[in-house]
């Protein structure tokens, strides 16, 4: 293994929650700017994924579904994720070490 295998972190969440969804990759893509977004969608659920970290704030969150919001509304589409998550009222983020 080398330190500059791709690992993916991140989650994944139910394929019938379309705002919940949009709003994350866009929220994903504001939170993390110095790292590709990948989205991988399955139909019954889509990966939201990026190399080694993922942050997903809850300001970014209220900006792109342009209502207030909390975080831990996510859970009930949270189906799954990779990487440890660590986690505040204001932000979560996904890590994974090697």
């Amino acid at each position: 293994m080398t330190n500059t295998e791709v690992r993916l972190v991140g989650p994944v969440i139910r394929g019938v929650d379309e705002d919940i969804i949009n709003a994350v990759i866009e929220a994903a893509e504001q939170d993390n700017p110095d790292r590709e977004i990948i989205v991988e969608d399955r139909g019954g659920y889509v990966r939201i994924q990026a190399d080694h970290e993922f942050c997903l704030t809850e300001k970014s969150m209220v900006q792109m579904l342009g209502r207030p919001f909390r975080l831990t509304e996510i859970e009930p589409s949270l189906v799954s994720f990779a990487g440890r998550l660590s986690s505040t009222d204001e932000a979560w983020t996904w890590t994974i070490h090697n």
